[in-house]
């Protein structure tokens, strides 16, 4: 699984025409149907047994699903995936598109009894955590980076790859993005969904099945919508350096990037952005030391 996978068969950015859509207050109304994005249930097998429901925008199934089981422990890395396929419907043969099953490599232990057996929307993250003590073994260890050094203009950079790559949103406002850079602010993979989760299980489900995860060298996720636990979560366990975004961090997110070595900024913008845990030392401006919570 060294070679970069081919895209799922279907788009990546979905969207459709929702007629009669109205206009409400001060305006003319639409002179034509408005743009919504497209969202729809997929049911995740493993092993065929059934694990959760995840309500995503159709397209990069791959990539998602092998974000997601890594995030959940599933998987630990490309060595622990043997196959991930749509399902075929057992009359017709044809795929099922909303319904894939995850085959694991053998040897690899799965428990679907142990397992949240519930729809995962696409606000939701760990909701399906039963106790506070479980909640906190989700934690992975700590991140272990030598000094960070990010360009000077790395929060410029990556707004407008960002912008320019959020092709869906543009069209409909009703998506989230999440991009992968270098520390030098070179974009090393993107994805968007109408779920935040779901956003960052494509980005580091790709490079899952690229063979490079947890990722070799440190890197940058950023992400257009709030940071949460979650959220910090998955960046840590995909072994990122740093995280951010353009809302704002919650106290739980802080709490777990202090504790995880992991840089945390929020409130992003081209020019400037909040430090919330780590050190970063700045390329060409000097070095910048901030206090989290």
């Amino acid at each position: 699984m060294g070679e970069t996978p081919a895209p799922s068969a279907r788009p990546v950015h979905v969207t459709r025409l929702a007629a009669g859509a109205a206009r409400v207050g001060d305006g003319p109304p639409p002179s034509s149907p408005d743009w919504v994005a497209l969202e729809e249930p997929l049911e995740v097998r493993v092993a065929g047994a059934p694990l959760a429901v995840l309500l995503r925008s159709p397209g990069r199934e791959r990539e998602l699903l092998a974000g997601f089981l890594a995030s959940e422990g599933v998987l630990r890395g490309p060595e622990d995936l043997a196959a991930i396929e749509a399902c075929r419907d057992p009359q017709s043969g044809e795929p099922e598109p909303n319904i894939w099953n995850v085959a694991l490599a053998e040897g690899v232990a799965f428990a679907p009894e142990r397992r949240r057996l519930l729809p995962v929307g696409s606000t939701c993250g760990l909701c399906g955590a039963r106790t506070l003590d479980e909640l906190e073994r989700e934690l992975p260890r700590a991140v272990e980076h030598g000094p960070l050094a990010l360009a000077a203009d790395f929060f410029a950079r990556a707004d407008a790859a960002l912008r320019q790559a959020q092709e869906t949103h543009r069209r409909t406002a009703g998506s989230h993005g999440a991009g992968l850079f270098s520390l030098d602010g070179e974009l090393l993979g993107f994805a968007e969904d109408v779920g935040r989760h779901n956003a960052v299980d494509k980005v580091l489900g790709a490079r899952l099945l690229a063979g490079d995860y947890p990722l070799e060298r440190p890197a940058v996720l950023q992400v257009t919508g709030r940071i949460s636990f979650e959220i910090v979560q998955k960046a840590a366990m995909a072994g990122l350096a740093v995280m951010a975004g353009a809302g704002a961090p919650t106290s739980l997110a802080v709490e777990a990037a202090q504790r995880l070595g992991l840089g945390l900024f929020g409130l992003v913008r081209p020019e400037r952005a909040n430090c919330y845990a780590g050190r970063v030392d700045w390329i060409d401006a000097g070095p910048r030391e901030f206090e989290g919570g």
